[in-house]
């Protein structure tokens, strides 16, 4: 009832924040303040990139396939790299899909010689899911499903500007980074700050009902993944989707502001921040010491 009653006093305001660009129109709706929908960044469907950003997107890199039928079989190179082809008919993820710890995947690409209706595209055919963005009580803008959504179903990119972590520690405004975690060399993130899609306004949740995955298309330059959002539970209509932020963005964020999930396992509220914060310090004087290199401490209360 009190969902249905929410809706009801929503006011539409903006049909379309993708103007167009998204296979399916991006409401925004208000019915909790008067604050008017967001117009502080432009709507991209792809990642950006700063000019010093060199990728390798050379054709003669690409690993393919040689397929002339579904890429379901064992020999498709693609499914090979990414240890097999991981999505269903339908595009879902198989069950065996281990979400915890989540393996790359490697869509066929320009390079292949399968059909562009291959099993082993999914994520380069954009969002296919009916979604809304919507004003929160307390947390700001969020986004929702407007239909059920299955398990292991391609949501939507996170898409931003890729810049350098040198880069992000310049900028002012670091609510938007999403770290690309490279291991090696200079390390990059996502800022989708001033260029960015839906998944900008998706909330952190404590209990995430979404799961990042890293996936290749266009490219297999393993320093920039794109960031591929899966359900990770079955999502119910009008349901809030969110992701694990990760505790970093919470060590570094908690003296601005903590988290409103609302979960009763929240990690991040105001209750139980603290301790959060400094089981990861203590975490990390252990880790230190293991190597016999102690740390200063970072944390004060």
């Amino acid at each position: 009832f009190s969902v249905r009653r929410q809706l009801n006093s929503e006011k539409l305001l903006h049909r379309d924040l993708s103007k167009g660009k998204e296979y399916y129109q991006i409401q925004v709706v208000n019915g909790v303040d008067n604050e008017p929908y967001p117009i502080d960044f432009m709507y991209v469907t792809d990642n950006c990139e700063a000019s010093q950003i060199n990728i390798d997107r050379t054709i003669t890199s690409l690993q393919s396939c040689q397929c002339e039928d579904d890429c379901t079989s064992q020999k498709c190179v693609c499914g090979a790299i990414s240890f097999r082809c991981w999505y269903d008919k339908e595009g879902k993820l198989l069950p065996e899909f281990n979400l915890m710890d989540a393996p790359m995947i490697f869509e066929c690409n320009r390079a292949c010689s399968c059909w562009k209706t291959c099993n082993n595209r999914v994520v380069q055919y954009g969002v296919r899911s009916r979604l809304q963005v919507f004003r929160t009580n307390g947390k700001g803008w969020g986004v929702r499903a407007l239909r059920d959504i299955p398990k292991g179903t391609f949501v939507c990119e996170y898409v931003g500007e890729i810049i350098s972590d040198s880069e992000a520690d310049r900028r002012e405004d670091d609510s938007y980074l999403f770290d690309l975690d490279n291991k090696d060399g200079e390390t990059y993130c996502l800022d989708a700050r001033f260029y960015g899609n839906i998944c900008r306004f998706i909330n952190h949740l404590c209990n995430p009902n979404l799961t990042p995955v890293k996936v290749f298309v266009d490219h297999q330059d393993l320093s920039f993944p794109r960031i591929a959002l899966f359900s990770s539970r079955d999502i119910r209509a009008y349901e809030e989707l969110g992701f694990d932020y990760g505790e970093k963005f919470w060590v570094i964020k908690y003296k601005t502001f903590t988290c409103s999930c609302g979960a009763h396992d929240c990690k991040y509220n105001k209750e139980s921040i603290h301790t959060t914060i400094e089981n990861y310090y203590k975490r990390l004087r252990d880790e230190q010491l293991s190597i016999s290199s102690p740390i200063d401490p970072l944390y004060n209360e």
